[in-house]
């Protein structure tokens, strides 16, 4: 398995990178986090991921550990490859992904070439039970350039997940909840403290 590579940078892409490692250059397709930081000619180490499929192997590469965390997970669902994952993160940053999910909005998904409102819906969904409280938390503040949820807010969103959780319900289904909320809410939503964001996702929880 290769981890990581580092080497030059002998050119670049929309799609990807070609890296020079010792007199050997590897396509790399890209995650953003990857393009927005590498320059031509320059020296650098890319996390990666290698994929051996029918279709022969592919290195996939990331900006971070989270980004890779992401893409492994995205890639979990049944008919989701990995050029479709890492054209996810290419197109999204780990910051909008997150926001997709926990507040169940398909449309970010359909802004990524290829994947339509059916495959978007899928992604949204399955992603809820896959991705945890404590991967959300890294991915927000390890998202290089995007736009990050308030702290108080993230530390509220938190304690309530942690709180409906302990009280039995898997975090897909706190997320969904959540997500109910916020759209209902509006902009009022930011300003919920934790007792009454739990009451009223407890409401939507427990209608299912």
């Amino acid at each position: 398995m290769i981890r990581c590579l580092t080497g030059t940078v002998l050119s670049i892409s929309p799609n990807g990178i070609v890296l020079d490692v010792h007199g050997i250059g590897f396509e790399i397709y890209c995650s953003r986090g990857v393009l927005t930081l590498c320059n031509t000619g320059e020296t650098m180490t890319v996390i990666t991921y290698l994929q051996v499929s029918e279709s022969g192997i592919s290195i996939f590469g990331f900006s971070n550990e989270q980004e890779r965390e992401l893409f492994l997970k995205i890639t979990a669902i049944k008919g989701i490859g990995g050029k479709t994952g890492i054209s996810v993160l290419s197109s999204l940053s780990g910051d909008e992904i997150i926001r997709g999910v926990i507040f169940s909005d398909v449309s970010i998904f359909t802004r990524v070439p290829g994947i339509g409102k059916k495959t978007a819906e899928r992604i949204c969904f399955e992603l809820k039970n896959l991705i945890g409280d404590e991967f959300l938390s890294q991915t927000q503040s390890n998202a290089a350039g995007a736009e990050k949820l308030p702290q108080n807010q993230s530390n509220v969103l938190s304690t309530v997940s942690e709180a409906l959780r302990s009280l039995g319900f898997n975090q897909g289904d706190i997320n969904a909840a959540l997500g109910i909320v916020r759209a209902a809410f509006g902009n009022d939503f930011a300003g919920l403290d934790e007792e009454k964001l739990i009451k009223a996702a407890l409401k939507e929880l427990q209608r299912k």
